[in-house]
């Protein structure tokens, strides 16, 4: 009798990630990365033996699968970093391939996604019918948004490696339970929910009044567990410490200290930090790589308020800070949530639209944070969860 030798995962095949649907956490760094870059394309590719799968564009018809020989990628995952092409009609290397004979490009930048083992299973490309050059300082930026990029990959390896959870009867018969926290300060209500994936949650969040004006928090640190959840935790506390200075005061403080603390090297995280006006009802805020965060207003208009900004830990040194500001009146409603909160509904910005229209719909907060607890325990979410909201009365 014999036994066949079952065979071995690929590198790709270990991130569970070829062939899978969008989700909005790789889909924000390439919005983000095209419009920074202003560039016709920025993507998210994941590259295999013989074929190309585009895993994240911000927006279009999706190109799916490619044969690798059709595109620039396939070069760019046996470099040790950044390939740049300025003229690919006068590169022998791709002058000949579909992506320039067919489809026009002629500019490419490609960053390479490796596992913790080193192997190359993607990249973060740009893409322009023109071509160009980048600078230095958009070559440290586009080697920014790949340290992002890849840190997804490498939390999707782990994610697909872990061993699965076994079935809990007493689980599935009601929601997933949260902490929840309430608080009020001059008209403003606030509230705020945590589902933890494990015992300690990588996201944290927290809001204090000072004056007339109230700090509002939310941190979500890549990765899961104790590490993660200590880093948020003193991000967190760090941010709201710094309750009397401005936004983007406050992030360059926090980043200088972190760069100066050994615990955050190679650790970044997504930040929305706001300063709220209570008597005029302006929100000043940075929003650091997030985008997740939407304004509802009473008269049934909503606005995203998103991210020109790469997440704390991963901004270049010469990238200033990009501020925000929007207005909230009366019955208004902010909501800000982990980009675990998406994967309860279908783990795109739409999601973010149907979190809005949960809220609008429920009688309170806490019908909200019951609905949403629902979803997370009826659904694959295989990250922390949490949500902030504002209210206006």
């Amino acid at each position: 009798m014999t036994f066949d030798t079952p065979t071995p995962e690929s590198p790709v095949e270990r991130t569970g990630l070829m062939d899978s649907p969008p989700e909005e956490r790789f889909d924000r760094i390439t919005r983000l990365a095209r419009e920074l870059f202003d560039v016709d394309y920025a993507l998210v590719n994941i590259v295999d033996t013989d074929e190309v799968y585009t895993k994240s564009q911000p927006e279009g018809p999706r190109f799916g699968r490619s044969p690798r020989e059709a595109v620039f990628c396939g070069e760019t995952v046996k470099q040790d970093g950044l390939l740049e092409v300025d003229d690919a009609t006068a590169d022998e290397r791709f002058r000949d391939i579909a992506s320039v004979t067919e489809f026009g490009m002629r500019f490419y930048a490609g960053f390479p996604l490796r596992t913790d083992d080193g192997d190359a299973v993607g990249t973060l490309c740009l893409l322009d019918s023109d071509a160009r050059s980048l600078s230095d300082a958009q070559r440290r930026s586009l080697e920014q948004f790949g340290r992002w990029a890849q840190a997804e990959v490498r939390q999707s390896e782990a994610d697909a490696s872990a061993p699965a959870a076994p079935a809990d009867p007493a689980a599935a018969a009601g929601p997933a339970t949260g902490r929840e926290k309430r608080g009020s300060a001059d008209g403003v209500g606030l509230a705020s929910l945590a589902i933890p994936h494990g015992v300690v949650s990588g996201d944290s969040s927290g809001w204090q009044q000072v004056g007339g004006r109230v700090v509002v928090t939310l941190a979500d640190v890549m990765g899961k567990g104790e590490a993660a959840g200590a880093v948020a935790d003193a991000l967190l506390g760090a941010l709201q410490a710094r309750r009397d200075m401005d936004p983007v005061q406050a992030m360059l403080s926090v980043e200088d200290e972190a760069r100066a603390d050994g615990r955050y090297r190679d650790v970044f995280a997504t930040v929305f930090h706001a300063v709220v006006d209570a008597a005029s009802g302006t929100v000043d805020f940075v929003d650091a790589g997030h985008g997740l965060t939407l304004v509802l207003h009473a008269d049934g208009t909503s606005e995203r308020l998103d991210s020109r900004n790469l997440p704390l830990g991963l901004r270049p040194a010469d990238v200033t800070w990009e501020p925000g500001r929007v207005r909230v009146g009366r019955g208004d409603l902010l909501v800000s949530v982990s980009d675990g909160a998406l994967d309860a509904y279908d783990s795109t910005l739409e999601s973010l639209r149907m979190i809005g229209d949960d809220l609008r719909a429920a009688a309170d907060t806490g019908g909200f944070f019951d609905e949403l607890a629902l979803k997370v325990s009826t659904h694959e979410v295989d990250d922390d969860v949490t949500a902030v909201v504002l209210s206006v009365h």
